[in-house]
């Protein structure tokens, strides 16, 4: 497992050394906005923010663990490893609101905008804040071990943007020097490079599988109007053996899409036989269970994203395995 403490440090620094010193304030810091798309709570002041360009981002899966603090150990099982533009906001919102009624409006507010919920965590007597939700603290030693029995909410969820894959983190709490005031709103987005670009490997296809139950290929090329398999598609085919062969106990769908270009009919079957084609080739040539696997199209009936821009297009073009 990746230690995620050792980037944590990294931005933490670029953020700032201590932002809880600062005085709340009355109005938005000066060239703060919110992320488009996703509104902020009723009377929410963005106390601090941070843009970072091209950076790694942990979004925790799981309870922290507190192991090895000193030595910049790992401290969640499971994790997404995402690489992008980051935005982070802190959001103070008056504490007469209650932790339980922002999130729950936080979580309204993410599913009516179209992300899906990855994972949702309440813990009660915290002894030590996220270490994701360290990006807005003092130094990682001092941000662990100050803040028991403070209840919050941590949310991660997942959408789409304009091609782009977008995930979302929160946390809703109290704690800082304003802890008895504020409910305090740690919201971090990281746009991520567009999945067409990058390999998934067996191991992003399993932390897939296992947190939304499908994962989505980019690198399985056909010609157009073809379902013969490209030789440029090998290592992505590999990576997909590697994974099914790891979980001979599980079985998948193997699910072709197409864009709206075209006639439907003719999308429906090209679309069915691209997932017969990447089938029989996991089969023959990669050794996969014949009995793990069927193939079916959905030519563009279940896009994720808008098929108007010819990006969308490329992102709605795909093959997917999805767990039975």
């Amino acid at each position: 497992m990746k230690k995620a403490a050792e980037i944590f440090v990294v931005i933490a620094l670029m953020i700032s050394s201590n932002l809880f010193a600062h005085e709340p304030r009355k109005t938005d810091v000066e060239g703060s906005s919110d992320y488009l798309g996703l509104s902020r709570y009723k009377g929410a002041i963005i106390q601090e923010y941070n843009i970072i360009n091209y950076g790694e981002f942990y979004f925790g899966l799981s309870e922290p663990i507190r192991k090895d603090f000193g030595g910049r150990g790992q401290f969640f099982e499971k994790y997404l490893d995402v690489k992008g533009k980051i935005m982070n906001n802190q959001y103070l919102i008056p504490i007469t609101e209650g932790v339980l009624q922002v999130y729950e409006n936080y979580k309204n507010a993410l599913t009516i905008a179209g992300y899906n919920i990855l994972y949702i965590e309440h813990n009660k007597n915290s002894c030590f804040w996220r270490e994701d939700y360290g990006y807005f603290s003092k130094a990682p030693e001092e941000s662990y071990g100050v803040d028991c029995d403070k209840d919050y909410y941590n949310i991660v969820a997942k959408g789409v943007k304009d091609s782009i894959d977008v995930y979302v983190e929160l946390y809703i709490g109290t704690g800082g020097n304003w802890g008895q005031s504020f409910v305090i709103v740690n919201q971090s987005i990281v746009e991520a490079v567009p999945l067409k670009l990058g390999l998934v490997k067996a191991d992003n296809i399993s932390q897939n599988i296992e947190f939304s139950g499908h994962s989505i290929f980019y690198n399985i090329h056909f010609a157009s109007g073809s379902f013969q398999i490209e030789t440029n598609s090998n290592n992505q085919m590999k990576q997909i053996a590697d994974y099914l062969n790891a979980h001979k106990d599980k079985k998948f769908f193997i699910v072709g899409h197409t864009d709206n270009v075209g006639d439907f009919t003719s999308n429906m079957t090209l679309s069915e036989n691209r997932a017969k084609a990447v089938m029989n080739d996991l089969i023959t040539k990669y050794g996969v269970n014949k009995e793990q696997l069927k193939a079916y199209g959905d030519a563009s009936l279940s896009p994720v994203t808008s098929n108007t821009t010819d990006g969308g297009k490329a992102r709605n073009r795909r093959v997917e395995i999805v767990e039975q």
